[in-house]
């Protein structure tokens, strides 16, 4: 199994500090990653807000691909309604694998935040087709090395080369966020990795899941790959401490990102593409300190070998995974996450980079 490490840039009021004290102990953070062994090193795309300051995620992995050598650099991910210029993305994303080696992985979404939607004067309601317009032409653009003419309703652009070439294919490397039913066809249909994040019940992903497998498998005749599932997580000697750990600074993530998305208001349900988030926002409405309770309890603390248990839980239930771990967040003391992140390394890395998929789940 590969294990990543995804960087939030959160500021939080468990720890008032200004953001450029977050984003040097944050660079801190992920400089460890390397060194201890993971496999790869994520920043997420968000702007304007306290939820997470990553707005341009490849530039972040352009800091770290000279701080490295051999770890792999994933955005989880560029949100492509935001970018009114595919080409752009396709250059950037080119030039970084070039100045890596061949160490990016491509991860795309398109996003679920109004308040960012808003601040790019971009209508939510267009998010689904400017997705499916962008996507593909940066896709065939990193895998042919041009990015052909194209007149669509939101780009256009006529045939230009992408230089720094691309030198390899990004077909084994690409992502795609899948944290809505209606999104997994169009997953399955870019040929891209399945990425999703510990948001409800896994038995509900696993249909998601399941879904995916099967229409990726007879769209490219070949198995799908492991889903890339991203799970915040507290590694601690002490597992009654990792508990309390988890449901203050776990719960206050998911309170923020309740913020962030409005996820307790009503206009999901008058947007176009996002009729699953307005079903729901019902819930979180209705049941908010259930719904905390539970998100909290699909992510994983504990100690070493409790982690380790709960992963093999969550893959006897939508079968097998690459993991990404959320290790500093909500405003968590940055001694106490070096510390389990480095725990984790040690006790549980070794096992993960060992493991097996022996299930037959989804």
């Amino acid at each position: 199994m590969d294990v990543g490490v995804v960087m939030a840039f959160q500021s939080s009021h468990n720890q008032p500090l200004s953001d450029l004290e977050i984003y040097q102990k944050e660079v801190a953070i992920a400089e460890l990653a390397e060194p201890l062994g993971f496999n790869s090193i994520w920043g997420v795309e968000h702007h304007f807000t306290n939820y997470t300051m990553c707005p341009n995620p490849l530039q972040f992995l352009t800091y770290m691909a000279g701080k490295t050598k051999t770890i792999k650099l994933g955005t989880a991910a560029l949100i492509l309604p935001w970018h009114k210029d595919p080409l752009r993305i396709a250059t950037d994303i080119a030039m970084l694998d070039n100045l890596s080696n061949g160490r990016v992985i491509v991860g795309l979404g398109r996003g679920l935040g109004r308040v960012e939607y808003y601040g790019f004067g971009i209508g939510m309601d267009s998010s689904r087709d400017r997705f499916n317009e962008a996507a593909p032409m940066i896709l065939n653009a990193l895998e042919t090395g041009y990015m052909d003419a194209h007149e669509g309703e939101y780009f256009k652009q006529i045939r230009v080369a992408i230089r720094p070439a691309p030198f390899r294919t990004y077909k084994d490397r690409t992502y795609i966020v899948s944290m809505s039913p209606d999104t997994v066809p169009h997953a399955a249909r870019l040929g891209g990795t399945m990425m999703t994040f510990a948001v409800g019940p896994w038995n509900q992903r696993a249909k998601d899941i399941k879904l995916y497998r099967e229409l990726f498998e007879k769209q490219h005749n070949r198995p799908a790959p492991p889903t890339s599932a991203n799970i915040f997580t507290i590694c601690d000697k002490d597992p009654g401490r990792a508990k309390d750990m988890a449901h203050k600074y776990m719960g206050d993530y998911w309170e923020s990102a309740m913020q962030h998305y409005e996820m307790k208001g009503e206009h999901f349900d008058n947007i176009k593409g996002y009729e699953h988030y307005g079903r729901s926002a019902v819930a979180m409405r209705e049941n908010a300190d259930r719904v905390t309770e539970q998100y909290v309890e699909q992510q994983i603390y504990g100690t070493p070998e409790q982690c380790l248990e709960k992963l093999k839980g969550i893959e006897d239930i939508v079968g097998p995974i690459e993991l990404n771990c959320f290790f500093t967040y909500a405003g968590m003391d940055y001694d106490y996450v070096k510390t389990g992140m480095t725990l984790f390394a040690e006790k549980a890395l070794p096992a993960l980079k060992k493991w097996q998929y022996t299930g037959n789940a989804v």
